[in-house]
């Protein structure tokens, strides 16, 4: 039994990936998941709070003590469909594991993996593949008093620019912006 789940793009919205559109999506799949786990145990689960506040590589985190799952909103721009299919699933099911059988479980352990298996029909891996490299969408050109050139990730930049100091590692001195460079590709 594979997971079959119809979640495609609203053929009225902006091009279907736009912020509240992928917000709504995901929403759907969650209760997709939710119902999917209410019909093979033949009860009720309280619904999970979604928040879009995850950051670095993990795609998405579940907080089983919390009802809460929170998502890396730019790797899911990256994945849609995979995320909908596999990420979703794969958090519900630490929701619905606590729920079952309480909180003595490891995070990954048979009673997470049978509900992947039997309730989504989902092979139950741990970790995505997904991209994660920083800095997929610019990088910035710092220089220093070695004239080294220095690039930093969207991140480090924009740190930088809230008052971060980063300092060249040979002269020591203060890294200054210099430019931003386009990603190549």
């Amino acid at each position: 039994m594979q997971l079959t789940l119809d979640l495609a793009a609203p053929e009225n919205d902006l091009g279907g990936n736009a912020p509240e559109s992928l917000e709504i999506r995901l929403g759907a799949a969650v209760e997709f998941c939710f119902r999917r786990a209410e019909i093979h145990f033949r009860r009720r689960f309280e619904r999970a709070q979604l928040t879009f506040n995850l950051r670095g590589m993990a795609a998405a985190v579940a907080y089983p003590a919390k009802n809460l799952i929170r998502v890396n909103r730019d790797l899911l721009e990256r994945n849609v469909e995979d995320f909908l299919l596999n990420t979703i699933p794969h958090e519900v099911s630490h929701l619905i594991a606590y729920r079952v059988h309480g909180r003595g479980i490891a995070p990954h352990g048979v009673e997470w993996a049978a509900i992947m298996r039997e309730v989504y029909g989902c092979e139950p891996l741990r970790c995505h593949d997904y991209d994660v490299r920083p800095g997929l969408t610019a990088a910035y050109r710092y220089r220093c008093g070695c004239d080294a050139g220095h690039m930093l990730s969207t991140r480090r930049h924009n740190s930088a620019r809230r008052g971060r100091r980063y300092f060249c590692r040979r002269c020591r001195q203060p890294l200054r912006f210099s430019h931003r460079e386009e990603p190549a590709g």
